[in-house]
């Protein structure tokens, strides 16, 4: 199906998604549901998975929960482009990802994502848990 060397998509079952995440990340937790799961392969041999599920804010909208790629460069921007393809296929209105802030940004880029600016509550102070979980995790949002 494919040429030497070149990474492909694949279609995955929610199975292989997390067999192929639980070998790879050391502390993973198997996902029980999702809306669909894609893969990337290399001659044959999957080297990368996305699991998408429903996200929990907004009904039209799906969330990418899971990414891990063992494969080349392209990997990570591959799976980002063939998810927010699927749920556009499937009549979704946006799909988004949160990704840690010492991660680099360049396969969202690349697959033709844009930043989303937080939302703002209106309050005009956050309370102290709030603060205390945004100095513990900084997460940027991303939306296609």
């Amino acid at each position: 199906m494919a040429q030497d060397n070149t990474i492909y998509i694949v279609p995955a079952s929610l199975q292989e998604a997390n067999d192929y995440l639980a070998e790879h990340i050391r502390q993973y937790r198997p996902m029980h549901g999702c809306k669909f799961s894609v893969g990337c392969a290399l001659d044959g041999e999957l080297v990368g998975a996305a699991i998408v599920g429903r996200c929990r804010d907004d009904s039209q909208a799906l969330q990418i929960d899971r990414i891990y790629t063992t494969g080349g460069r392209t990997a990570y921007g591959m799976l980002y482009g063939a998810a927010a393809r699927a749920a556009q296929a499937l009549g979704y209105w946006r799909i988004i990802a949160f990704l840690p802030a010492d991660r680099p940004d360049s396969a969202l880029r690349a697959a033709g994502w844009a930043r989303a600016d937080p939302v703002y509550t209106g309050r005009k102070r956050a309370s102290k848990i709030l603060r205390y979980e945004r100095l513990l995790m900084t997460r940027r949002r991303w939306r296609r």
